[in-house]
């Protein structure tokens, strides 16, 4: 990858401009032409390194109740369990991970659905024995950005979810249009609106509008971490005691790589409370350990990927 290509991915990612010629706008902060800009985010997401440019919701400001589930699936089940969890439309990431609770996955459920119900009922098709249900407490960080020109991951804004807005028809037809990839054309936003019904302008100040109210993390291009080079990633479970969480979780998610930090339920005979996702290049284990050092955390489990079942853009009001 050349250099204004990483310039490039790290604009779109860092600082998408919501104006009428986007791609304009990052050519003139290059150096380069709208039509060459285009052309390399085509071709970069033709070599799969640009997932695509769109608007990331944040599910519970549209009333969708998200967690993090584990399953203890016995081995000669794992063929099984990954079809059936794989196969529900609020599962986004399911991995199979080096525990005896090893399939971890994400899901989230709309407005008047039962989050628990959905999960037993997966959990009963998998055949799992045990399941731990993680929904979030609290945000400490989550800001997949990748920064290609400096290799680290992490470098973003903290979320914070401002209000609940209420998901009537109007909003459920623009978060649908607007969580597809962005267009490759001078006009992308005039492009999505007139799907729409609206203006172009009418739509951009929409955008604008949800990124004030928190109800859009934000609008701009992500990047599979892979394909860039951040080959390395593992999720750490922390066990923090209850009065230094705040102290402890606001210092890891300062630290360069983690692109995830939350606290999360925790159970008696499931003691962890803080959970990061950490990306490197390289030297990762030795990398949770020095931050298990620094921050005093003698008690944590790194939990490598063994097998990635599925991997999507989560998207939201799907039929």
């Amino acid at each position: 990858m050349d250099e204004r290509n990483r310039k490039l991915l790290n604009i779109i990612q860092r600082d998408f401009p919501l104006v009428s010629r986007p791609y304009a706008e990052v050519g003139r902060r290059l150096g380069l032409p709208e039509e060459e800009v285009i052309e390399r985010l085509g071709r970069l997401s033709r070599e799969g390194i640009l997932r695509q440019i769109g608007g990331i919701f944040n599910p519970p400001a549209l009333g969708y109740r998200t967690s993090l589930v584990a399953f203890e699936v016995p081995e000669d089940l794992c063929a099984r369990a990954a079809g059936i969890i794989n196969a529900h439309p609020g599962v986004s990431h399911n991995y199979l991970r080096d525990h005896r609770f090893n399939f971890w996955f994400t899901i989230a459920v709309p407005p008047g659905t039962s989050l628990e119900d959905e999960v037993q009922g997966l959990a009963r098709g998998a055949g799992a024995v045990r399941l731990l249900l993680l929904p979030i407490k609290r945000v400490f960080r989550i800001a997949v950005i990748f920064d290609l020109e400096e290799g680290t991951a992490g470098n973003g804004s903290f979320e914070t979810v401002r209000e609940i807005l209420p998901p009537d028809a109007e909003t459920v037809r623009l978060v649908r249009a607007v969580q597809e990839p962005l267009p490759l054309v001078p006009r992308p936003f005039r492009e999505v609106a007139e799907r729409v019904g609206l203006s172009e302008e009418e739509l951009l100040s929409w955008i604008r509008e949800m990124l004030a109210r928190g109800v859009m993390r934000r609008f701009a291009g992500l990047v599979r971490h892979r394909r860039a080079g951040f080959r390395e990633n593992v999720m750490v479970a922390w066990r923090v005691p209850e009065e230094k969480i705040v102290k402890v979780g606001e210092a890891l998610a300062r630290e360069p790589g983690v692109t995830h930090c939350y606290e999360r339920v925790s159970y008696p005979d499931w003691p962890y409370n803080l959970y990061t996702m950490i990306h490197a290049r390289q030297g990762l284990k030795d990398r949770v350990r020095r931050l298990a050092e620094t921050h005093g955390i003698p008690e944590y489990l790194a939990l490598r990927t063994l097998k990635e079942y599925k991997k999507v853009r989560l998207k939201l009001f799907v039929s």
